[in-house]
């Protein structure tokens, strides 16, 4: 059976690394930590340096960081590293509550990723190139944002985040581990969440598609990788078997082990099987789909490598016989969930001499539907996405729309046009689903430029100069 749980992905340099504290709450002091740990026969350093006034990243920090990391991915990974989105949408990514509370705690958490530097000494891989070197940087490089209060996150804020170029350059180089967001988020307790980012699925850094079956370490080393001040070294990073547990059979630690001398105790994590990423060709096919990456990923965890290479296989057979889907990726996962809807012909279809203009005239008297065309013209899919979002509250019909309109119109509306976009939807002057179809059919056709223009008029924006 298919794992629903929500698969993400986390890069493997941050989720080796533990650059974000484990504990919920910090002391009022604790502005800078520095630790030097062993690879091998490598050793690195790792010094984190926070603002007073903020401390060092930690807690839901680690939620938000991970969030950041998916969007850029859901957004294409673009080269200048901007994620655009809504604090709704990051709450959401995050798998944290959407309902007000925290708004807060996530103004904080981004002021805490953007003031804090991380300076890194032989510890950071550059994947593409093969080497460890040496980085300094923020989580947030930059961040600007609309809110109605002053130097507040609200509800109706539009945000645009700058990765900083070592993180987004190592997640467009695919250096990435799978992550189960929704089985993250049950993990409360912080100390068994903590020990899949410092040690799982014990991924190796020259080749990430790879994953080793165990992690051992002294607990005292475990606990300074963590971050963790507080908890005595003799206690280690987790609780001997609960977190084990709950982390079985989800790529995570299966078992707990304490083969150590009693002067330091030693410890040995065992892990489940874990995903490993397929073929970089099967992502490159999807993409021609025009299916992104994170979703190509989630994909075949859910329906096997095997079934996702036969779906693309079937669709470039049916594509070229001239059938044309409304919506490619749409189409492809349509083909993927139901093999037996279309059909493939048995042998190439013979190469036809141009009609005369009599048989053209008499096929548009007569028009055939083709072989693969459903009745409706639109997927399974597409129809289904239509009626689960018209049954959704109004609020999420407008989340919904500002996601899909951030990234297809991110390098052609300012921040401020994106914020008046989101006003006209909460003040109900545009309708969220009219609006979101609209601007899709135009974008499609190759009418970006119209739809951009017309979209300004329609929200009274004035042409740039």
């Amino acid at each position: 059976m298919a794992d629903k749980g929500i698969k993400r992905f986390d890069e493997l340099n941050i989720a080796r690394l533990s650059l974000i504290s484990v504990q919920e709450r910090i002391p009022a002091d604790y502005r800078d930590w520095s630790v030097e740990l062993e690879d091998g026969d490598r050793r690195y350093r790792v010094t984190c340096q926070a603002l007073p006034e903020y401390g060092v990243p930690h807690g839901i920090d680690t939620d938000i960081s991970a969030a950041l990391v998916n969007l850029y991915i859901d957004q294409g990974s673009p080269p200048d590293g901007v994620v655009t989105c809504t604090p709704y949408q990051l709450l959401q990514m995050a798998g944290l509550d959407t309902s007000g509370r925290y708004y807060s705690a996530l103004d904080e958490s981004l002021k805490r990723l953007t003031t804090t530097t991380y300076f890194i000494s032989e510890g950071w891989r550059d994947h593409p190139r093969g080497r460890w070197t040496n980085v300094n940087f923020r989580y947030i490089d930059r961040i600007a944002f609309t809110s109605g209060q002053a130097d507040k996150l609200d509800a109706t804020s539009v945000l645009q985040i700058t990765l900083p170029q070592e993180i987004a350059r190592s997640v467009r180089a695919g250096y990435l581990k799978s992550l189960d967001l929704s089985f993250m988020q049950t993990l409360r307790r912080p100390h068994p969440r903590a020990v899949p980012p410092a040690g799982c699925p014990a991924p190796r850094p020259r080749k990430p598609g790879r994953c080793g079956d165990g992690l051992s370490g002294g607990a005292d080393g475990m606990g300074r990788s963590l971050q963790d001040r507080d908890r005595p070294p003799q206690h280690g990073p987790a609780h001997p078997g609960r977190g084990a547990r709950r982390t079985a059979g989800k790529g995570l630690p299966e078992k707990r082990g304490v083969p150590g001398a009693r002067q330091e105790k030693m410890l040995q994590y065992t892990f489940g099987e874990a995903f490993i990423p397929p073929d970089p060709a099967l992502l490159q096919e999807l993409a021609e789909l025009g299916v992104t990456q994170t979703r190509a990923l989630q994909l075949v965890r859910e329906h096997g490598e095997g079934a996702v290479e036969d779906a693309v296989d079937r669709c470039k057979v049916i594509l070229g016989t001239g059938y044309k889907p409304r919506s490619k990726p749409a189409f492809f996962v349509d083909v993927l969930k139901n093999p037996g809807k279309y059909l493939i012909p048995e042998e190439p279809m013979p190469a036809q001499k141009p009609a005369s203009k009599a048989q053209r005239k008499g096929a548009r008297g007569n028009p055939q539907p083709t072989l693969f065309e459903t009745p409706s013209g639109a997927s399974e899919e597409e129809v289904d996405e239509d009626v689960r979002l018209r049954a959704q509250p109004r609020e999420k019909q407008v989340e919904e729309v500002m996601r899909t309109l951030t990234f297809l119109l991110r390098n052609d509306l300012k921040l401020q046009e994106l914020d008046t976009l989101r006003l006209a939807l909460d003040e109900g002057l545009e309708d969220p689903l009219e609006i979101k179809a609209w601007a899709i059919k135009g974008i499609s056709s190759g009418q970006k430029a119209t739809v951009v223009r017309d979209l300004r008029a329609r929200l009274s924006l004035k042409l740039p100069g």
